[in-house]
């Protein structure tokens, strides 16, 4: 009897040493895939859009937590506090994303494990999380595109456990990590009907847990209530956001396109292993539902599908007021998607043992190519070639003229403390009538480039990207090669240089 039990003994912690050994090889994967490439990309508008609002004063951040139409002001001075302690290196401000996005891969096994009770799915969604070329993607981008899903996860795995055990703990997690989210990304805030779905059909809810999920139910309102009326507007109110208009299908295309093969590239190659990666993910999504329902979980995936498809509904409702969607908005979405995937895969591999091998290398070629494309092909506007190209053939007193405008604050990062003047901003000409047709045409876009240009007649650099944002015509473009002598051009990644002389230069 005592042999017996040493070797049960002996068994049981050689399992939990393999079990440790595994996760921790998970997680260093998870850290080493998005630390390997984390600045092979350049920074983009946005992410300097973050950077800079990570320095501004502190009274600004503080305002901004009530100011109407203001996204995320709470990442801010969390940013502010790392770049503190790390610097402004792209590098330096991208690891803070970075740890965000191992720590969600955690967090997705540990709520796998609550919800799937199956070995076998909670480990194919975690390698899924972990390889993820859309995830990976953000955990290399300067905003709170990991932060938001990593708190979506925390406070749905705490849902979890106080629907079983309603200690108040569970309770104050949800209440935390929700007002966290939507005080990060403006959209989080439609985790509340998810969350309020989740308790309601969940199969094994405490009697105690009504008491506690009506009272944080009730008291998310209070931190949401200096958001709800600016928003409420902003969601009644007919509207032109910039975002192109979608149809759910096409929503539900983009999503799936994304969660599944990362960040698109043009190209005949890139578009067939995109399309065989929509393939395979959705159909191992649709096999897991089925597999589900099979076995008569249907509230597992009943919860599922609620994290999925009520922030894409609600966000296709809201659109029809002003479109509001674009991808990135439901990253914290996701984990429902690949929980569905890996569940798939699960039963594809019991199915048939031998298809494990398979299933493996399809999948790491999948991801792999997704990771290489992402690594190798300058996706984001080269800001930083192009100033090295600019302080290598500009003249310090030739001005530089932005199309879009905002794209200043970009090329002045690369910048540091060099000096970038003289610059000014290109005119705005798509402004819109209630008929469609344009306000303004080539007689404004004459007296306004006159009127900038009128110190510099002898050259101008034309710093191009974006430029449909501005001008859909290119109209400025066009004057330019009406008025002035093209001299030099050279093509980046989503930015474009062109040296324009005068015409006695």
């Amino acid at each position: 009897m005592l042999k017996h039990h040493t070797k049960s003994g002996y068994s049981s912690i050689s399992h939990s040493i393999k079990l440790w050994g595994q996760r921790s090889l998970l997680l260093w994967l998870a850290y080493a895939v998005r630390i390997i490439t984390l600045d092979t990309q350049g920074l983009w508008r946005d992410e300097v859009d973050q950077w800079r609002f990570a320095l501004a004063p502190l009274h600004e951040m503080i305002q901004n937590f009530t100011r109407p139409g203001w996204n995320g002001p709470l990442f801010s001075p969390m940013l502010r506090g790392w770049i503190a302690l790390t610097g402004e290196s792209a590098f330096a401000m991208r690891y803070f994303s970075l740890l965000w996005g191992v720590l969600s891969v955690a967090l997705i096994y540990i709520l796998g494990r609550r919800l799937l009770n199956e070995n076998g799915a909670v480990w194919w969604s975690a390698f899924l999380v972990t390889l993820s070329p859309y995830l990976v993607w953000y955990a290399q981008e300067v905003k709170m595109y990991t932060w938001v899903p990593m708190l979506a996860l925390l406070a749905l795995y705490a849902l979890e456990r106080a629907c079983i055990t309603p200690h108040p703990r569970w309770w104050v997690i949800v209440l935390g990590a929700t007002t966290l989210a939507f005080y990060s990304h403006i959209l989080a805030a439609l985790l509340i009907p998810v969350e309020f779905l989740w308790f309601w059909l969940h199969p094994r809810r405490h009697p105690k847990a009504w008491k506690g999920g009506g009272g944080v139910l009730a008291m998310l309102t209070l931190p949401y209530l200096p958001l709800v009326r600016w928003q409420t507007r902003l969601l009644l109110e007919m509207r032109e956001t910039g975002f192109p208009h979608y149809t759910l299908g096409q929503m539900v295309t983009t999503l799936t396109n994304g969660w599944s093969t990362g960040i698109n590239v043009s190209g005949l190659f890139w578009e067939r292993v995109t399309l065989t990666a929509i393939i395979i993910f959705a159909g191992l999504a649709i096999t897991g539902g089925i597999n589900l329902l099979r076995r008569h979980r249907w509230h597992i995936l009943a919860r599922l599908g609620c994290w999925l498809c009520i922030p894409v509904l609600l966000i296709w409702i809201a659109s029809m007021r002003g479109p509001i969607f674009t991808d990135r908005y439901l990253i914290w979405a996701a984990p429902a998607f690949y929980l569905l995937a890996g569940t798939g895969l699960s039963f594809l591999q019991r199915l048939e043992y031998k298809l494990a091998p398979l299933l493996l290398a399809t999948l790491l070629g999948l991801n792999g190519a997704g990771l290489y494309k992402q690594a190798q092909y300058p996706i984001k506007p080269q800001f930083e070639a192009a100033m090295i190209y600019l302080e290598s053939h500009r003249d310090p007193q030739e001005p530089l003229l932005f199309q879009i405008p905002y794209n200043q604050h970009v090329l002045r990062y690369y910048y540091g403390n060099r000096v970038m003047e003289p610059w000014a901003e290109a005119p705005f000409t798509n402004w819109r009538l209630p008929d469609g047709g344009y306000q303004v045409g080539m007689d404004y876009v004459n007296d306004e480039m006159t009127r900038i240009l009128q110190p510099y007649p002898d050259s101008v650099w034309l710093i191009y990207s974006e430029f449909t944002l501005w001008d859909e015509r290119a109209l400025v473009k066009g004057w330019l090669d009406q008025h002035y002598r093209l001299a030099d051009e050279v093509h980046f990644q989503g930015v474009s240089l062109y040296q324009y002389l005068g015409n006695d230069g």
